[in-house]
This record gives C-alpha cells, sequence and structure tokens, in this order.
C-alpha cells in the first residue's frame, strides 16, 4: 500500500527551549549565514581590517619600528604642499582618462568591425584578446625593449623605412615618456572591452539590422544610429572598470620607468610605494592611500549619476 503521508523538513538541530520561531528562522535564513561565514571572516581579515587600520593610520607618523605619534591632519596637510604628490596626481587622472577613451574606444571599433563577420573575424576575436591574457609585468618588460633607443623594434623600423627623426628615446624623454606608457595598457586592454561589447552587439535582434538595410543606412549610420545606442549601457559598465583599473595602476609604471624621469611619468601608485617602501613613511603613504579611494569613490559616484541610460528593451 502507498503511503501517502506528506514529507516533512528535518526538525531543528536548535533546542526546543529556543522557541519555534526562531527555529523556523534558523532553517529558513540562518544556515545560509553559517555557510556564508568563511567567506565573511575572510573579507573582514584580508580587507575590511587593512582597508580600517590604513585609515587609522593615515592620522599617524610611523616608520614601521615603534610607537606610532599621533599627528591628526598633519599628513594631509603635507600633502596639499607636496608638488610630487601634485604632479603625481595629475599624472593618474591623465593616464585613467586617455587610458578609459582608448581602450573602450578602440575595442567599440572592433567589436562593431568584427560583428559584420568580415574575412577573418574569429582569427581577430581570439587574436586581440591575446593581449589581456598577458602578465602585466611581461607586458611591461617586453615594451621596454620594444621602445629601447638603440636597438630597440620601433626605432628600428623608423630608420629601416628612412624616419630617422622620429627614432626617439620613448622613456627617457620627459616629453615623451608618458605618452609611451599610455600606448601600453590601450594595446594590452583594448581586447577586453571589445570582447564585452561584441557580445552585447550579438544580442541585437538580425531584424533590426534587416530594417536599416532595407532603409538604405550606411555602415556609419548603421554604426552610431543603431548599434551604439543599443549598447550604451554595456560601454557606460565598462568605462567604469576602466576608469577604476587605471587610477590604480602601478605594477605597469614601475616595471616600465618607476616614475622617471624626472617624475613625468609617477602615478599615485608609485608615489605611495616610494614614501611607504623606500622612505619608511608610512602614515604619510597611508594618507595617499585614502586620497586613492576619495578619488576613485568620488569619479565613480559622478559617472554613475551623471551617466545614466534607460534599459533596453527589443
Amino acid at each position: 500500500m502507498r503511503d501517502n503521508t506528506p514529507l516533512t523538513p528535518p526538525s531543528s538541530p536548535l533546542p526546543p527551549r529556543l522557541g519555534p520561531r526562531l527555529a523556523r528562522w534558523w532553517n529558513r535564513v540562518g544556515i545560509w549565514y553559517l555557510f556564508l561565514t568563511p567567506a565573511i571572516l575572510l573579507l573582514l581579515i584580508f580587507f575590511a581590517y587593512p582597508l580600517a587600520d590604513s585609515l587609522m593610520l593615515s592620522f599617524y607618523k610611523w616608520k614601521g619600528l615603534g610607537a606610532r605619534k599621533f599627528v591628526g591632519l598633519a599628513n594631509f596637510e603635507d600633502l596639499l604642499d607636496d608638488r610630487f604628490f601634485w604632479g603625481a596626481t595629475w599624472h593618474t587622472l591623465v593616464f585613467a582618462l586617455v587610458v578609459t577613451l582608448g581602450t573602450v574606444g578602440i575595442g567599440y571599433l572592433l567589436a562593431t568591425v568584427i560583428s559584420r563577420r568580415v574575412f577573418g573575424s574569429s582569427v581577430y576575436r581570439v587574436g586581440f584578446y591575446l593581449p589581456v591574457m598577458l602578465s602585466v609585468v611581461v607586458v611591461a618588460a617586453l615594451w621596454v625593449r620594444i621602445y629601447e633607443y638603440n636597438w630597440g623594434l620601433l626605432n628600428t623600423f623608423l630608420r629601416a623605412v628612412g624616419l630617422d627623426v622620429l627614432a626617439l628615446p620613448w622613456l627617457a624623454d620627459v616629453k615623451y615618456a608618458l605618452a609611451a606608457v599610455i600606448v601600453v595598457p590601450i594595446w594590452q586592454y583594448a581586447g577586453f572591452p571589445m570582447i564585452v561589447t561584441l557580445a552585447a552587439i550579438e544580442g541585437i535582434p538580425q531584424d533590426l539590422h534587416d530594417a536599416a538595410t532595407i532603409d538604405g543606412v550606411s555602415e556609419w549610420q548603421r554604426t552610431w544610429s543603431l548599434i551604439f545606442p543599443l549598447v550604451r549601457p554595456v560601454v557606460a559598465s565598462i568605462s567604469i572598470l576602466q576608469i577604476i583599473f587605471s587610477l590604480k595602476v602601478f605594477d605597469l609604471v614601475w616595471v616600465m620607468t618607476k616614475g622617471s624621469p624626472g617624475n613625468s611619468t609617477a602615478v599615485l601608485g608609485t608615489f605611495l610605494f616610494r614614501q611607504g617602501f623606500e622612505t619608511q613613511k608610512y602614515g604619510y603613504a597611508s594618507a595617499v592611500a585614502v586620497v586613492m579611494f576619495l578619488i576613485v569613490f568620488t569619479l565613480t559616484y559622478l559617472y554613475q549619476r551623471l551617466v545614466k541610460f534607460d534599459a533596453v528593451e527589443f
């Protein structure tokens, strides 16, 4: 004979004295927080605590050994009078702006071209994305060799085609060093916006493209009036990510120039590193870190407030 008795959930592991209401909460919600506990502990230990300690350290002077000396806002006041800090801040903002425009702009153009199924589009898709998977340190070391004045690939090519006047000491001249460094992340990371934007473009219904073709639109009109309005939310999200990554740049600049020549390529990341690990001004370096956090947070917040797009429905 078949047993039609409905299945009931296992009894609560909590003692009966805690009450049925708390037992129901534990079975429905509490058990899931228990599974999340390891991840929460890791976030608290390796993210929240260092962040809070860095904020507190910015109000002290400390050489790494001995007791900390409370100085209040003195570290921040010193930053306001530090011309090297302002120079690094300006270079960081220029770096973030140009790299974001370059990577997102080139990535969007590559995505639109590949989406039209040009010959070899699958090869282009893989080839343009490959640099994204390379280590930043490896890419930086590679481009240092490319920019080398005497035997570097770039200057050797320029001399071979008769453009000796353009063979310059790219990383040793204050006029060209920052621009030369900016080219590298644009080359490396343009593939990331390309892949994401390409996925958004391929999600556009073919009926819209067919209607545009019947109307006789040009490829430029198709790109600007049809494709771009439909993928703007994706482009906006990628731009936010690129801005955040670019404002935190350190390893690329450190491997290529270490902020030289004459601090012409110094960014906030390299300035913080020098203050903390070369001069042992850990409180001062923490103040720089706090300023970096405020810059990233402010720019991201303003971008999200000012750049808003309605949801796209096909």
